[in-house]
C-alpha cells in the first residue's frame, strides 16, 4: 500500500524511525511517499516543515530532492539515493548505503557501510562490518569492525582503527590511518602521521611532507616514483634482509638495521617490520589494487532485519491465537451462567442467610470477592477469567449468586 502526505516545504526535515529495512529516494515532488505491506504499518505527519514518519515493517519511502534527513533508528538495513541536503542517523544496526548524497553524519552502523559520490563530509564514530568508499569530498572514521577499501577521496581521509586489511587509492588530500589489524595497501595517496599494521604494509607512488614512521608485523614494501626526492632512512628488519633500489642506489643488506641517506631530502622516514622491506623506484601504471567495486553499493536487507519481521510476524500469530482462546473461554463461562440460571443457592455474606431461586432474583450489597481455595492439582479461575465475572457483575449481566456460582464451578 502506498500512503502520500503532501506537505507545505520543497526542503523539510524528515524525522524517521525504521522498524525493518528502508530504501529512501530523492526526487523532484512536493510529497512524501510510503510504500509498506500494510496500512496499519506507517504512519506520516507534517509540522511546521518537519515531517514524522514512523514505519513498522520494510518499506520504500520516496521524499523532495531538497529534503534533510533526521533518523533516530533504523532497525534494519538503510539504503538513501540522491537526497542533496544533510543527513544525520543515530543508529542503523543493518547496512547502510549511501549514494549520491551530500554531507552525512552517522553515529554507528551494526552492519557494513557504503558510500559513493558523497558530495560533502561524511563522518562516522562506529562501524561494526566493513567500509567502502568510492568517491566523497571528505571521510572522518573512529573504528572499523572490518576491512576498509577507499578511492576517490578529494579531502582529507581519516580513520583512527580499522580491525581487518586497508586498500585506499587516489586520496589527493591528506590521508591519515593510525592502526590495521591487518594488511595495509596505498597508491597514489598523500600520507600524514604514523602508519601501524600487524600485518604487511605496501605503499605505491605515495608522497608525504613531514617525518614518517612505519611498523609492520609483516614485511614493508615501499615503491617510489623516479622523481622520488628522497628521505634520511632508519629501516630496522626482523627478518634480516633490506634491499634498497631507488635512484643510483642498488643494495641488498643482509642485516637488521639500515641507515641511509637517500637523495637530498632532508625529511625521516623510519620503518620497522617483523618480516623484510624494500624500497624501489618505479611504479606499474596498470595495476589495480581495488578494481570494481560497484556491488557494494546495491541494497541488501540484513539477516537481523529478517528476523525482527519474522519475530512481528510470529507476535502477531501468537496474539491472534491467544485472543480467540479467550473469546472461546468466555462462550463457554456464558453458557456456564445461562445453565445456573434457577440453580437454587444459599449464600451467608456478613452473617446473614440468604436464598436465591430464579423467581427471587433480589440481591443483597456486593460482597467483596472472596478468596480462591483450591485443591491441590487444580488450575482454578486464571486473573482473566476472575476480571471478566467481576466485570460482568459490574454491568448488572449476572448477579451476585451467578457469579458466586461461575467462580465455584471454575474451581472445580
Amino acid at each position: 500500500m502506498t500512503h502520500i502526505l503532501n506537505i507545505s516545504k520543497k526542503d523539510p526535515i524528515i524525522h524517521i524511525k525504521a522498524y525493518g529495512g528502508v530504501v529512501i529516494r530523492g526526487v523532484e515532488q512536493d510529497e512524501v511517499q510510503c510504500e509498506i505491506d500494510a496500512p496499519q504499518l506507517a504512519t506520516l505527519m507534517e509540522d511546521g516543515g518537519h515531517v514524522y514518519i514512523t514505519a513498522n515493517s520494510s518499506c520504500e519511502l520516496t521524499i523532495p530532492l531538497n529534503a534533510s534527513i533526521d533518523m533516530e533508528k533504523g532497525m534494519g538495513s538503510v539504503s538513501i539515493s540522491n537526497v542533496k541536503n544533510k543527513i544525520e542517523i543515530e543508529k542503523v544496526l543493518g547496512n547502510l548505503v549511501l549514494v549520491d548524497v551530500g554531507a552525512a553524519q552517522i553515529e554507528r552502523v551494526g552492519g557494513n557501510f557504503s558510500a559513493k559520490n558523497a558530495g560533502g563530509r561524511v563522518y562516522l564514530e562506529k562501524i561494526n562490518g566493513n567500509l567502502v568508499v568510492d568517491g566523497v569530498e571528505s571521510f572522518h572514521c573512529e573504528k572499523i569492525g572490518g576491512s576498509a577499501i577507499v578511492r576517490g577521496v578529494a579531502g582529507n581521509f581519516y580513520l583512527s582503527k580499522t580491525a581487518g586489511n586497508f586498500k585506499a587509492e587516489n586520496i589527493p588530500g591528506s590521508m591519515q590511518l593510525e592502526r590495521a589489524n591487518g594488511s595495509i595497501t596505498a597508491r597514489s595517496v598523500n600520507m600524514q602521521g604514523d602508519l601501524r599494521a600487524d600485518g604487511n604494509i605496501r605503499l605505491m607512488a605515495i608522497n608525504f611532507t613531514d617525518n614518517m614512521n612505519l611498523r609492520a608485523g609483516g614485511n614493508i614494501s615501499i615503491r617510489v616514483p623516479e622523481d622520488f626526492p628522497g628521505a634520511s632512512l632508519e629501516l630496522h628488519s626482523g627478518g634480516q634482509k633490506i634491499t634498497l633500489k631507488a635512484g643510483d642506489v642498488d643494495m641488498q643488506v643482509n642485516d637488521s638495521v639500515l641507515e641511509y641517506q637517500l637523495g637530498s631530502s632532508k625529511r625521516k622516514l623510519f620503518a620497522s617490520a617483523g618480516g623484510d622491506i624494500e624500497i624501489l623506484e618505479g611504479v606499474d601504471p596498470h595495476e589495480e589494487i581495488i578494481g570494481d567495486i560497484s556491488d557494494h553499493f546495491a541494497f541488501e536487507e540484513s539477516a537481523f532485519s529478517e528476523l525482527i519481521r519474522e519475530r512481528v510476524v510470529s507476535a502477531t500469530r501468537r496474539a491472534d491465537a491467544k485472543m480467540r482462546i479467550a473469546e472461546k473461554r468466555l462462550e463457554q463461562m456464558q453458557d456456564r451462567v445461562e445453565k445456573l440460571r434457577g440453580f437454587n443457592l444459599d449464600l451467608d455474606v456478613n452473617g446473614k442467610k440468604y436464598s436465591f431461586t430464579s423467581d427471587n432474583p433480589s440481591a443483597p450489597p456486593v460482597p467483596p470477592v472472596p478468596p480462591v481455595t483450591r485443591p491441590a492439582g487444580k488450575k482454578g479461575a486464571s486473573d482473566e477469567e476472575r476480571l471478566m465475572i467481576l466485570k460482568m457483575l459490574q454491568d448488572k449481566k449476572i448477579t451476585v449468586d451467578e457469579a458466586e456460582s461461575l467462580f465455584k464451578a471454575l474451581e472445580e
